[in-house]
């Protein structure tokens, strides 16, 4: 048996481990130079710069990267924070409040800075998240093919949450505009909505980042990326143009390659097929962005000087709401400042109108990022992205998944009888952690189909 991968991202790195553990014949490619796609680092004048994501957690005992460490015999080269860690500090109207590693610290921390009445709320928050956790690897959602009896299985254990399916995370929590304001800020970056539309059982899982294993990754965030592609068939500048198709099947996949060989078409053909990347060009589809979704723009760069934690802040004075991260490199600190952006801004520009509309937002994004740092002008060097330039090296302008609004808009993971999607915005959501677990999903699911059923991971060993 044979699958291409298409897309080095995590989820696509993870799918490719799983059924080469299983003993598949396995081929990435990736049409960059480096894995990990909006969770790699990139180069630039001697520095690693982060593509996308730059705050990584679930590196904790029983959390989803920790479980697929163990699943796939993997060590991830990551720094845990320590409990009690300062981890991201949000800027408000009424001052700053820090979001501490650990239950108890946060709690502390919350009660301190809006009152004792928000407690309730970390506690149902608390309580979802556990059973979340505990669920969301085995959790067929939506179920394809022979996953509904698994899912029928788990029913016992979704009666309780089926209440929050339906109500948003502003209906669980205190009606202080301050508190609904700063769940806003974390709800946009995790969610892609407010707290207002985000359905409640979403946004506990959400909420629960600093408590399950939030860690520093030397290097840049792409060492994560480049410790699951290691032992992996990675064909690199190799960018996948067109999926083949037979009778409801792929059997091939066209490939342009650059570098060396550029200029050099190929036809690769397999039994199985992993999309790490937007489907739709690949299937001769127009891009489909949902009317809700976001663009980011982001501010990169590094500091002449180190900067000590927190080393995520948010500015959430005013929106848009900015997202700076920090990462020590010796006596410098790299940046990486981010906002959300409507995509709607950003289309039918002349070449003229876009210089202009990318120098305001570097301008905006600039002077919020002061607030939360100041010095951020003095950088070496400023590189700025759009979601023009994220349609250039992601596939799509869009980015960060699907906004969390209601339960039922994760997209199918099946798209062919032997064609599968990973990565972000399928189940379990966004962020590296939910990318990673939807690689082991279609392992599992894909191998199963095949008729090479075994103890599904990351629960026991992998079939063979």
């Amino acid at each position: 048996m044979r699958a291409v991968v298409v897309g080095a991202g995590i989820g696509g790195l993870v799918a490719a481990r799983a059924l080469k553990r299983a003993g598949v014949e396995v081929v990435v490619l990736e049409a960059h130079t480096y894995p990990g796609g909006l969770a790699g680092s990139f180069y630039h004048r001697g520095h690693r710069l982060e593509a996308g994501a730059t705050l990584l957690s679930g590196f904790a005992p029983g959390a989803p990267l920790a479980q697929v460490a163990e699943a796939l015999g993997v060590r991830f080269p990551v720094e845990p924070f320590p409990e009690g860690f300062p981890l991201l500090e949000v800027l408000l109207p009424r001052g700053r409040v820090v979001r501490p590693v650990g239950r108890e610290a946060e709690r502390e921390a919350q009660k301190d800075f809006f009152g004792p009445q928000v407690l309730p709320f970390w506690r149902w928050q608390a309580e979802r998240a556990e059973r979340l956790r505990a669920l969301a690897p085995r959790l067929p959602w939506p179920p394809e093919g022979g996953e509904f009896a698994q899912l029928l299985a788990l029913l016992p254990e979704l009666l309780p949450l089926l209440p929050d399916l339906f109500l948003k995370a502003a209906h669980r929590a205190p009606q202080d505009p301050h508190f609904l304001r700063f769940l806003d800020a974390q709800l946009l970056i995790a969610s892609q909505t407010t707290a207002a539309r985000t359905y409640a059982l979403y946004a506990a899982m959400a909420l629960d980042l600093p408590h399950l294993g939030p860690a520093l990754v030397p290097g840049g965030v792409g060492r994560v990326a480049e410790a699951l592609a290691e032992g992996l068939e990675v064909r690199y500048k190799a960018r996948a143009s067109r999926l083949l198709l037979r009778e409801g099947r792929a059997f091939a996949v066209e490939v342009a390659y650059g570098g060396r060989r550029r200029g050099e078409r190929e036809v690769v053909e397999a039994d199985l097929f992993v999309l790490n990347v937007p489907p739709e060009p690949l299937l001769g589809l127009p891009e489909r962005a949902p009317k809700d979704a976001w663009g980011a723009f982001a501010v990169h760069g590094v500091l002449p000087f180190p900067v000590p934690p927190p080393y995520y802040r948010q500015n959430a004075l005013e929106k848009p709401f900015a997202f700076l991260s920090l990462r020590p490199e010796g006596e410098k600190t790299v940046f990486s400042l981010s906002l959300h952006t409507p995509l709607r801004l950003w289309q039918g520009l002349s070449r003229e109108e876009y210089g202009r509309l990318k120098a305001r937002w570097g301008a905006l994004a600039l002077n919020l990022g002061e607030a939360l740092l100041p010095g951020l002008r003095e950088a070496e060097f400023l590189l700025f992205a759009t979601p023009l330039t994220y349609r250039r090296f992601a596939g799509r302008a869009w980015v960060g998944g699907y906004p969390q609004t209601h339960p039922f808009r994760f997209p199918r993971v099946r798209l062919l009888a032997n064609v599968y999607r990973v990565g972000e915005g399928v189940f379990p959501g966004q962020s590296v952690p939910a990318a990673a677990l939807s690689g082991l999903r279609v392992a599992r699911l894909a191998l199963g189909l095949a008729g090479r059923r075994g103890e599904p991971w990351p629960y026991g060993p992998p079939a063979r």
